[in-house]
């Protein structure tokens, strides 16, 4: 119906005519009506009773609420409780927060007033060696064994060379005509170099950074070697060692071992070489700290093999099985590249020189001397009765120079037999192995040896689970073999079937997007896809369960008292991909995250509420406090332990779930997922995925061996370990997952294994 149509009935209702007695009759009954006393006494009979039934009940409830005249007799008015008037809304600041903006404000523009103010007390250098006159801006002379002040000004004159300790354990090198002070600050120490040349031996910051300033130059490191220099000409920053952070006018970058930068183009042709010329430990820097490293990186790969010819020897029944490759080609050649390098470098020949040194001579010459006599391989084996036997071929002709070379060694069960040599621990079990030769050779273990061959090793380990003790973890596992190639290794676990229960729980490879939520930076992570949750979680428990009776029992009751089924709220609520991964190595607590693939939400957050009132309830004096907050679109989660600094922040983001110790953290994770650089598209990352690389992985393990260990350089003596725990490549491990096998294969060479033993018998002391 429109409106008009409408306004035409109304119309014609008012225009209708309607009798005057009806209208009359109408108002007297509405008046009777309303003057006439009660007319409901048969509904008024029934209040009060106690025995109407549901029905009568109803009745008499609906005529109340239409009758004002029963409700006015039978039911009292109900008390009126008068509300305090609303005060009219007028803004206003709390004093509070007045004082808080006050206080935030003065923190903010005295920031840098606050940082020094709680610098550590003391002196800020000493002068720990001085060749020649030194002297502060008074022109009052300084000596050996002085102590700098915050911000007193050291001058060395012409000729004049000085070493400077900082109290952080930096060391300084000062050159001739140079003039600096030294500043310190809660958030580390400053170096002003005013004009001159230093070369910087920064020691790891346990806070901040290091800083060395010019007039147009910030250079910042947490640990490392590096020049700095100034004067008319500009500011040139060199690495040695490390990396080192560089703000330059229009030029912020991050140097590497042997490059700089400049601030202006003259002083680009300056190499660091050059820089580092007028210091009496230049030969050092460049020799000692970075030749060594070059031989590892020129020693040629060892050659792979693709054939087991000692594997039809093998004794009977073998459970273990190692072979190495014949390493005399890959010692000679890094003998004679330290060697070569020996007479171009004086502090390395020293190093060669050494008593560290004759003990590896002493390795090598055997090494050396037996390596032309035997084959491409050495063979380890261990049998089923405990019978330990090596193998290796003879050369034709070679075994009375092996007997030569071994028997001035000492009392050595070994014996000759169809081209090998077979050595044993004993002459009885030299005789058994004898017996044996060559009766395992058709075994299924020895099979599979065959078939890891193929695929080419340089170094291989292989183990037969099987007969070994078994267990409710081993009972599937068949076969481990590590498998090491030119270019990579691996790792594979072989079973009896399709993997079950424990072993079942790494996922087939899919791509994964926890993994996103970490950093370029990160210096640990551990990545992977499983099965599902809930199902993990219920396996593990029926496990637990075999091996201690009434645990099932004790989780029934924690989840009775909790109200929180741990299965159907917790592990239901999360998905099959998590990440978890260390961004900074600060102490007390290191800077983590934990991303995982959540489901349902809900789920999880309606649980550790539970959790934590169950908590709260069982033991107050350690009482939890769970914060929920929204900012910026999300909502966010806080759990602290009174008295504890221990806290967890997490919240949701585009289906995950992401924890943290601190919010800042997190919010970094996040960040680095938006559009910021993830550990797994950096190019560090991908240069160290195995040859054997695939489109997705069942998990990774990424170490960045020079971050996570280089804090701990400090607390070694030996130099040439301090090198070689900062100075390390990262390393990464991936898993893939199969019906029957994992793998794990990583780009680790055994000849880097070998360099680092080498370099960590290095020189005591630079």
């Amino acid at each position: 119906m429109n409106e008009q149509d409408l306004d035409q009935i109304l119309d014609e209702i008012r225009q209708e005519d309607c009798p005057e007695e009806a209208v009359t009759a109408a108002r007297d009954r509405v008046w009777a009506k309303l003057a006439a006393p009660a007319v409901c006494a048969e509904y008024r009979a029934d209040y009060g009773r106690g025995d109407l039934s549901e029905a009568r009940r109803l009745l008499l409830q609906d005529h109340l609420s239409r009758c004002v005249e029963c409700r006015r007799v039978l039911a009292p008015e109900p008390k009126v409780i008068a509300m305090p008037a609303r005060p009219a809304r007028r803004f206003s600041v709390p004093k509070w927060a007045i004082a808080a903006g006050v206080a935030a404000v003065a923190l903010v523009a005295g920031r840098h007033q606050i940082d020094s103010l709680l610098a550590p007390s003391g002196p800020r250098a000493t002068i720990e060696s001085l060749s020649g006159a030194a002297y502060t801006m008074a022109g009052e002379p300084l000596r050996a064994g002085a102590g700098l002040g915050e911000a007193q000004v050291i001058r060395t004159g012409r000729g004049t060379r000085s070493t400077l300790r900082l109290a952080d354990g930096s060391t300084v090198e000062v050159n001739e005509s140079s003039e600096l002070s030294i500043r310190a600050a809660w958030s580390g120490q400053s170096i002003h170099l005013e004009r001159g040349d230093v070369i910087v031996h920064a020691a790891k910051q346990r806070r901040g950074g290091l800083h060395v300033v010019t007039r147009d130059s910030v250079a910042t490191v947490r640990g490392t070697i590096f020049t700095v220099s100034t004067g008319t000409a500009g500011s040139l920053v060199g690495v040695l060692e490390g990396s080192v952070a560089v703000a330059q006018p229009n030029n912020d970058k991050l140097l590497k071992p042997g490059e700089h930068a400049a601030t202006t183009p003259t002083l680009q042709r300056v190499t660091v070489k050059d820089a580092v010329a007028w210091s009496p430990n230049a030969e050092q820097y460049f020799t000692l700290l970075s030749e060594l490293s070059g031989i590892e990186k020129q020693l040629t790969p060892i050659a792979e093999r693709s054939q087991a010819r000692l594997l039809a020897a093998l004794p009977l029944d073998p459970v273990v099985y190692g072979a190495l490759p014949n390493l005399g080609p890959t010692v000679n050649q890094a003998v004679s590249l330290i060697e070569q390098r020996s007479n171009e470098s004086a502090v390395l020949k020293d190093w060669w020189q050494s008593a560290q040194a004759n003990e590896i001579k002493q390795i090598v010459d055997r090494i050396r001397t037996l390596s032309p006599l035997l084959g491409e391989e050495l063979v380890f084996v261990l049998t089923k009765e405990e019978l330990p036997v090596v193998l290796a071929e003879v050369r034709t002709g070679q075994q009375a120079a092996i007997k030569a070379a071994l028997d001035p060694l000492g009392p050595l069960s070994y014996a000759f037999a169809g081209g090998l040599i077979v050595i044993s621990d004993s002459p009885a079990h030299l005789a058994t192995a004898l017996a044996q030769l060559g009766r395992g050779a058709q075994s299924p273990f020895a099979r599979e040896i065959a078939e890891h061959y193929k695929r080419g090793v340089t170094s291989l380990l292989g183990v037969d689970l099987q007969a070994f003790p078994r267990h409710a973890i081993t009972s599937d596992m068949r076969y481990l073999f590590v498998d090491q190639r030119a270019s990579d290794s691996e790792i594979s676990l072989a079973f009896a079937g399709p993997r079950t229960g424990i072993a079942s729980w790494l996922a087939t490879p899919a791509a994964a997007g926890s993994s996103e939520y970490v950093s370029s930076d990160a210096v640990f992570a551990l990545s992977a896809t499983t099965r599902n949750p809930r199902q993990m979680f219920d396996e593990l428990t029926a496990q637990i369960a075999r091996w201690q009776p009434g645990f099932t029992e004790n989780l029934r009751r924690i989840e009775a008292e909790t109200g929180v089924a741990f299965s159907t709220d917790l592990a239901a609520a999360l998905g099959t991909d998590f990440t978890f991964a260390v961004e900074t190595p600060t102490l007390p607590l290191p800077g983590w995250i934990f991303a995982v693939e959540a489901y349902r939400p809900e789920l999880y957050a309606e649980a550790m509420r539970r959790l934590v009132a169950t908590a709260n309830r069982l033991h107050p004096a350690h009482a939890l406090t769970l914060q929920q907050e929204t900012a910026n679109g999300l909502t966010w989660y806080s759990l602290r332990m009174a008295g504890q600094p221990l806290q967890l922040h997490w919240t949701f983001d585009r289906g995950y779930l992401v924890h943290g110790g601190d919010r800042a953290t997190v919010q970094r994770a996040l960040a680095t997922r938006s559009g910021g650089f993830p550990l797994v598209r950096s190019s560090k990352f991908r240069q160290q995925l195995p040859e054997s690389s695939s489109l997705h992985y069942s998990g990774f393990v990424w170490a960045n061996i020079g971050d996570t260990f280089g804090n701990l350089g400090s607390m070694v003596q030996n130099p040439a370990m301090q090198k070689l725990m900062t100075s390390r490549e990262p390393s990464l491990m991936t898993f893939t997952g199969e019906t029957e096998r994992i793998r794990s294969a990583s780009r680790t060479r055994l000849s880097s294994l070998l360099f680092d033993m080498l370099l960590a018998q290095g020189p005591t002391k630079l």
